[in-house]
């Protein structure tokens, strides 16, 4: 793949794109290694990002690729090697926090890596990065991190108060507090495919949004789910490619929640995960769960519509326009229908076409065309 190529997947966060070269072509990861030897600016971290997502694409393909590749990062920073590897740290973060199940064993040596201070930032946020989606293979190591509290440099106790937090599910630990910094001082660190400004304290109490993927064998079909939630309640729920839906969340989440962390958690996700499987196996036709859409006035409008519609029933395009006001604005309702985040749950699966025709989903026509088979049948 041509540089000009790659440069625009990352500035563009094409990670779709990204998977389907990494899976012809494994002289890409050659390339995004390549590109992480100077630490400058997004294109870095988008490529540091790139790197774990065409290992993890591999590693799917050739089973103990990730492995090896984080064996040969941690090989060339020994003596023998001359200690080549720019950024290495960072490199190692990404991949484990894609493949944590398969890298998983490298948490301790992963964190050796602290004790150089030239590596101590990019192992920090290393560790954040996985603690997001495996926090118990960053609990063991909480201690380790303990000393960078104290730092007087905010990037050293800004991000070791991160990773203290996030193993401890973003609640505050009594008597574990970072050093108390000067005001105004921040930090930059990227997470959910941008750089953002945190500061110390900020990053003590994170704010998190915890999300959840599964498949679910229900009504002779393979359903593939992700579910989002905060404290306060719903706030994404899609039927698409578990890849795909990550993308399209991680997107919503840097519109609509700016400075949160998206974690990987089942126990917050476990109510609506419930009431969806029992709807998918037909045993459940409303749900009783607290929703948290986020959209602009006119989406909230048009979705409040969608949630009217009786299980089983549907509803075209320009019935919905009519009732929100606005009966030329079928295209607009087609595209507040595909933003909608809470499918399912907010049915918009139950808008047709005219005639009944089946149009556009955001989970693909296959799995609309399910469930309307589902509610029909029942």
């Amino acid at each position: 793949m041509v540089q000009s190529e790659l440069q625009r997947i990352l500035l563009e966060k094409d990670w779709k794109r990204l998977r389907e070269k990494a899976a012809e072509d494994r002289g890409i990861v050659r390339q995004l290694m390549s590109r992480i030897y100077v630490k400058e600016g997004l294109l870095f971290w988008r490529a540091i990002e790139g790197l774990g997502i065409a290992a993890q694409t591999i590693e799917r393909i050739q089973p103990g690729y990730a492995v090896e590749l984080v064996r040969r990062y941690f090989w060339s920073l020994n003596e023998e090697s001359g200690g080549t590897a720019w950024n290495a740290a960072e490199a190692i973060g990404s991949i484990m926090a894609h493949c944590p199940e398969e890298c998983g064993h490298f948490n301790w040596m992963y964190s050796k890596l602290l004790d150089d201070e030239s590596l101590n930032e990019g192992t920090l946020w290393g560790l954040a990065h996985i603690a997001c989606v495996k926090p118990d293979l960053v609990l063991p190591l909480a201690e380790v991190v303990l000393p960078f509290l104290n730092s007087e440099n905010p990037e050293l106790s800004g991000r070791a108060a991160l990773v203290q937090a996030l193993v401890r599910d973003c609640k505050d630990v009594p008597g574990i507090r970072a050093k108390e910094q000067p005001k105004g001082a921040m930090l930059e660190l990227y997470f959910n495919n941008q750089i953002q400004l945190y500061s110390v304290a900020e990053l003590s109490q994170p704010q998190g949004i915890f999300y959840w993927q599964e498949y679910i064998e229900a009504s002779n079909w393979r359903w593939s789910l992700t579910a989002a939630a905060n404290n306060q309640g719903v706030i994404w729920v899609g039927l698409g490619k578990l890849e795909n839906e990550k993308i399209q969340l991680e997107n919503y989440l840097n519109r609509w929640y700016p400075h949160v962390f998206l974690l990987k958690r089942r126990a917050p996700n476990e109510e609506v995960l419930s009431q969806l499987k029992a709807y998918l196996e037909g045993r459940r036709r409303e749900f009783t769960l607290p929703l948290q859409p986020k959209g602009t006035d006119f989406q909230l409008k048009v979705w409040e519509e969608l949630s009217k519609i009786p299980y089983g029933a549907t509803c075209s395009y320009g019935e919905i326009a009519q009732k929100v006001g606005n009966p030329k604005g079928q295209r607009a309702i087609g595209m507040a229908n595909h933003n909608n985040p809470i499918a399912v749950i907010v049915p918009c699966h139950r808008v047709v076409g005219k005639n009944g025709a089946l149009t556009g989903y955001a989970g693909g026509i296959d799995v609309k065309e399910h469930l309307l088979e589902l509610e029909k049948r029942r």
